[in-house]
Parts: C-alpha cells; sequence; structure tokens
C-alpha cells in the first residue's frame, strides 16, 4: 500500500497539533479528581494513540498502524460505553420538571 507524498506531508504537519492535544490531556489528567480519572486517561490514551496513528501514516509504516488501529479502537469504544452510560445516569437523576416549581418571579 502507498501512501501519496501529499498525504504524508499532510499527516506530519498534523502531528504536532496532536501533540498539543495529547500535552492537554495530560494536564487535564494530572488536575483530575479521584472520580473522574478514568475518563481522563481515556483521553489520553485516545490523544496518544491518534498521534501514533498520525505519524505512522505519515512515516508510511503500516505495521504501527495495524498495531495501533485495533487499540484505538477499543479505546473509543471504551470511551462511547462510558458517554451512553454516564448520560443515563443523569438522565434517571434529573428531577422532573414542572412538579411545584412556579416559572414567574415571586411577587
Amino acid at each position: 500500500m502507498d501512501i501519496p507524498d501529499w498525504l504524508r506531508w499532510i499527516m506530519l504537519a498534523l502531528a504536532p497539533v496532536q501533540l498539543l492535544f495529547a500535552y492537554r490531556a495530560v494536564r487535564l489528567l494530572l488536575g483530575a479528581e479521584r472520580g473522574e480519572r478514568t475518563g481522563r486517561w481515556l483521553d489520553v490514551a485516545d490523544s496518544s494513540l491518534n498521534l501514533v496513528v498520525i505519524c505512522a501514516l505519515g512515516l508510511g509504516s503500516i505495521t504501527v498502524l495495524v498495531v495501533a488501529a485495533p487499540v484505538m479502537l477499543a479505546v473509543l469504544t471504551w470511551k462511547g460505553v462510558r458517554d451512553v452510560l454516564s448520560r443515563r445516569a443523569t438522565k434517571a437523576a434529573a428531577p422532573a420538571t414542572g412538579a411545584g416549581a412556579t416559572a414567574g418571579p415571586a411577587d
């Protein structure tokens, strides 16, 4: 599989941007509270694996791409599962609106 040169240059130009995303994810992980660390670790893994995939495409290393792609797929799947579960928990915990609440200002 031969990757065109223009695509390689685009991928290598995007690598520093992805490195900044990975750095930001690490900074957010270091400042995370105890209950939100799993999501932050998934963000760091996602950004780091994206950086690996972009560099592999830019340098033409298909072997690295074949190894990193399934791992990235697993991380993205787990992030999606966590998002769905957190939305369900938020929806179940939300109180019903309109039950005894007034819409206008008090006189």
